[in-house]
């Protein structure tokens, strides 16, 4: 369990009510307390804390340093920078069936190396945002979901030297088993589709969460923290952790963090 030090406030007003409260980088915040138990209390105050540091997520232009095992093995850019529309028009160059890359400007292209399963080679990642994917992508790569349950964006990835397409589809709710993953309303799965129809036995979990939160999961699985010590500092808001687990034996993948740069207006 996180432990984080905390001020008890009682209220004036009814002296059954009370309120764990602290201060961090000038804000001031607090929860109820009552009768919770030290648990409850102490993600309470992580998720107060994680609401704070998303105040800083923009949704603009924007560079993701993508971290796994303190190295970065992917950036992102948002599609109105100049490094993603290069990335844009290798992807047409390479693969004339797919477009729509810069349809809009706050959608993502970053290129990627082989830092885990499935992803064997150098590629270029694309999320389109804003849509979900049709029932015709869906049937190019022999899967269908229940709309409802998708949510509004999907990726694909783009292998350079095999040529192989792979979709993710990311949805809430997953019916199968899991091993135990951080816990918050607004976290989602993934699912990564090969262009033969095969699904991948290799599901994405993505977490809102703080870094400290993240750091004793980590600790207390025996899992690779995957932030170089200051990184949560230097970058605008560490927004997301993607876990990674084995659909059949529930074994743990690599952890990954997404650090944003948010960048000028002007590009």
């Amino acid at each position: 369990m996180i432990t984080r030090e905390y001020t008890t406030r009682v209220s004036d007003l009814d002296a059954s009510e009370s309120y764990a409260t602290l201060t961090r980088g000038g804000t001031y915040i607090e929860v109820p307390k009552g009768a919770l138990s030290e648990e409850t209390i102490q993600l309470s105050l992580d998720n107060a804390l994680l609401t704070v540091c998303l105040g800083n997520f923009f949704k603009g232009q924007c560079r993701d340093d993508v971290y796994c095992d303190k190295q970065i093995v992917r950036q992102d850019y948002s599609t109105g920078l100049p490094e993603a529309i290069a990335l844009a028009e290798q992807l047409q160059e390479t693969f004339p069936d797919y477009e729509d890359w810069l349809r809009w400007e706050y959608n993502i292209i970053g290129s990627y190396n082989a830092y885990r399963e499935p992803y064997t080679n150098t590629g270029i990642s694309f999320y389109n945002f804003g849509v979900k994917p049709s029932e015709a992508l869906l049937l190019k790569f022999g899967t269908s979901y229940l709309m409802d349950n998708l949510i509004q964006w999907y990726g694909l990835k783009f292998d350079l030297e095999t040529k192989e397409v792979m979709l993710k589809a990311v949805f809430k709710d997953y019916d199968g088993d899991t091993p135990e993953l951080p816990q918050n309303p607004l976290n989602f799965y993934a699912h990564t589709h090969h262009e033969d129809g095969t699904l991948n036995d290799l599901v994405d979990y993505y977490a809102y969460a703080t870094p400290k939160l993240i750091r004793q999961f980590c600790e207390d699985k025996g899992l690779s923290y995957p932030l170089p010590p200051t990184t949560h500092t230097d970058c605008d808001v560490v927004w997301c952790w993607g876990f990674v687990f084995n659909r059949h034996t529930l074994e743990y993948g690599p952890v990954k963090a997404y650090a944003r740069y948010n960048q000028p207006n002007e590009v």
